[in-house]
């Protein structure tokens, strides 16, 4: 790419490449990457052997829209198909919102231990990332709400935290999301809810009912063992 005679956007070439963790040791046939948080013990038969059945459909192209998948999520969370979008991952949402909501100039609000993605594609799209400090390895809401300016276009919040592990209750998000103005996108990026197994903690479905500017975002990668297959 670096060849090309036509240059790429200045923001891009600010940006570092991503380099990911080592996924062989040499020497050892099999490793758990404890950094990706893939699922150790493998996938559920009953998936395997869907997706086995699955592959004899290759030739097709697949629904575009995901209608049966988002109608079945839908379902299982009391959710409005309609309202669920679907993608390569949580990664690809991530990028679609920065695409769709920012400009140059503009800015995101991340925490201090926040996931990578959030930076990169906010970068990408020629915006800035103001980094809020964690208290005690835990997003710090009030601290967050100070950090909002009339720039900002989105708030990224990962709940539960990776890798700190942390949370922020029921009570402290519905603050963030009261106090925060509805011009700026809250995504609430649930990739980790599953594990959280806390009476005040809200992955944020009841949330995006409540504020028209929230989106929460939602993984089939990590408890469910499904990373090799990308989607969000």
């Amino acid at each position: 790419m670096s060849n090309l005679p036509v240059p790429a956007h200045q923001s891009i070439m600010t940006l570092t490449p991503y380099v990911g963790g080592a996924s062989s040791v040499k020497g050892r046939a099999k490793v758990v990457k404890l950094s990706s948080n893939e699922g150790a013990f493998g996938t559920n038969p009953t998936v395997v052997e869907a997706v086995r059945q699955g592959a004899e459909s290759l030739f097709r192209y697949p629904d575009g829209g995901s209608v049966e998948l988002r109608q079945a999520i839908g379902a299982a969370h009391g959710l409005d198909a309609d309202r669920i979008v679907c993608g390569s991952g949580s990664d690809e949402l991530i990028g679609l919102l920065c695409h769709a909501y920012l400009n140059a100039g503009d800015k995101i609000v991340i925490t201090q231990y926040a996931f990578l993605m959030y930076r990169l594609y906010a970068v990408g799209c020629g915006a800035d990332a103001i980094v809020v400090p964690e208290k005690d390895f835990k997003v710090d809401v009030d601290a967050v709400i100070k950090a909002i300016t009339p720039e900002t276009k989105i708030v990224f919040i990962a709940n539960p935290g990776n890798p700190t592990g942390t949370y922020v209750p029921r009570d402290e998000m519905r603050k963030l999301c009261r106090e925060v103005p509805s011009t700026v996108v809250i995504v609430l990026d649930a990739a980790y809810a599953e594990f959280a197994g806390r009476e005040d903690y809200t992955a944020g479905e009841d949330l995006v009912d409540e504020f028209p500017n929230v989106v929460m975002l939602r993984t089939f990668s990590k408890i469910y063992a499904l990373g090799g297959i990308r989607l969000g």
